[in-house]
């Protein structure tokens, strides 16, 4: 809720009131709060207030509605408000927790120079991942995160490029597509594997997002386990600054509009599941993305400081 809105709901809810007392009272209030736009804010709420006033007048007149409902609901609004500051003020001093134990385990805050990993879902990665080399390899942890497709097969039959499994910790999975989503953007590596899932392979953005994440992944199990600060390279392996990324990413890793167009229109059909040739029952091991190999993708390379770690 914005600061303009809770000094409104503070004051009342009485259009009556907020009439009487004339657009230069409002204006002060707004102002008062110190946040962007209180003019223009102010003008808005006064023109619905006279609107308002306007649409209740008759029903005033014919006693359907005075202005005690709206000292009523004032009670009310002040309550909820009261409640609500409460809880914000107990999700700060968690999250001040958080951040200090983050802090305490991760001195060098190393994860945060990974794009698209940010305030928030660092301390997720780091709490949940724990030792990260307790992992014997990225497939290994790959398949833990739960990121990777399901595999069906049997003794004649192997199908490949399934849904994404549902094994995983589900805080993890979560933490892995918000950062991924954002890293695209800001990676050129990640952002050409988008690029190259939706518009040579036919993905959908979620399919797209779920092989950044499996990268991604690898990206931030090598820098926690080398703990070395994580370096923007492009698909070459080349060393490329904030500013070459961004011109980068927008001149050749854009997908077009047209084709997003087309990936939300798509209705892909449902994997066959019963019995019938080229499908069997889901293995109990799925192999990570990375491990099959794509000649049409550069090999990549995880980039830390004076690291380089195949992923």
């Amino acid at each position: 809720m914005s600061r303009h809105a809770r000094a409104i709901y503070h004051r009342g809810l009485n259009p009556f009131d907020v009439v009487r007392d004339g657009q230069d009272a409002l204006n002060s209030l707004l102002v008062g709060v110190e946040a962007k736009g209180a003019l223009a804010e102010s003008h808005r709420v006064y023109r619905v207030c006279q609107d308002l006033t306007e649409f209740y007048e008759k029903s005033r007149s014919s006693g359907m509605v005075n202005e005690d409902f709206f000292y009523d609901l004032k009670e009310e609004v002040a309550c909820e408000l009261r409640l609500m500051e409460a809880e914000e003020a107990e999700a700060e001093r968690v999250s001040s927790r958080i951040e200090e134990l983050y802090r305490r385990l991760h001195p060098d805050d190393h994860l945060r120079t990974i794009p698209g990993v940010g305030e928030h879902t660092a301390p997720v990665f780091l709490a949940a991942i724990g030792d990260p080399h307790c992992f014997r390899s990225q497939a290994a942890f790959a398949n833990w995160t739960g990121v990777v497709p399901g595999a069906k097969q049997s003794s004649e039959t192997e199908g490949k490029g399934l849904r994404m499994t549902k094994a995983g910790p589900v805080m993890m999975k979560r933490a892995l597509y918000q950062a991924g989503d954002i890293s695209r953007q800001y990676d050129p590596q990640l952002a050409y594997l988008y690029y190259r899932e939706m518009v040579h392979h036919g993905k959908t953005h979620l399919q797209a997002v779920g092989a950044v994440m499996s990268h991604l992944g690898a990206r931030i199990l090598t820098v926690l386990r080398e703990n070395w600060p994580y370096q923007l390279r492009d698909i070459r392996g080349k060393p490329i600054s904030k500013e070459e990324v961004r011109k980068l990413i927008k001149s050749e890793y854009k997908v077009p509009e047209e084709i997003r167009r087309q990936r939300r229109r798509r209705n892909p059909r449902r994997p066959n599941t019963k019995g019938r040739a080229g499908n069997s029952r889901i293995s109990k091991k799925a192999r990570a993305p990375q491990s099959e190999g794509d000649s049409s993708l550069p090999k990549m390379s995880v980039y830390v400081v004076g690291i380089e770690k195949s992923s």
